[in-house]
């Protein structure tokens, strides 16, 4: 007996799930940031670490929120051109994952910075569960370059 959805079904309604969770986090990550400004406590937690000399807390801060903002971009954009029904390949799909995978290094390093190691293991299963992702959508021939 067949199932409800195609094999081809299921595959774009895991892409557009994955599409969309990326759009939440990135979303409310980076407009978040953007909305908000710079924190209070910022100075606070990261002063005494290497981000204060360089590149400056000012623009570790910001470089954090237009990494974010890129990932959103590209998630939106991956959506509107309908890459999870297949129709084309999930080119900025793949880009946007991939991105991620290096702003959660970013985010991970910011945690290890500061001695918070519960946080730096839950970036680390972020990082994870995106890295499943990327490969899930680079099982198929069609998945990129």
């Amino acid at each position: 007996m067949k199932g409800v959805l195609s094999s081809g079904g299921a595959r774009s309604v895991a892409l557009l799930a994955i599409n969309l969770l990326f759009l939440i986090i990135w979303g409310f990550t980076g407009i978040g940031k953007l909305l908000q400004g710079y924190p209070d406590w910022f100075p606070d937690k990261f002063g005494k670490t290497v981000l204060a000399v360089f590149p400056g807390l000012h623009a570790s801060f910001w470089m954090l929120a237009l990494a974010e903002l890129l990932g959103l971009l590209l998630a939106t954009v991956a959506l509107l051109r309908g890459e999870f029904l297949g129709r084309r390949p999930p080119l900025l799909l793949q880009g946007m994952l991939a991105w991620s995978l290096l702003v959660f290094v970013q985010l991970g390093f910011g945690q290890w910075l500061t001695s918070e190691f519960n946080g730096t293991a839950q970036l680390f299963s972020y990082f994870a569960g995106t890295l499943v992702c990327l490969m899930y959508l680079e099982s198929r021939p069609d998945a990129g370059a």
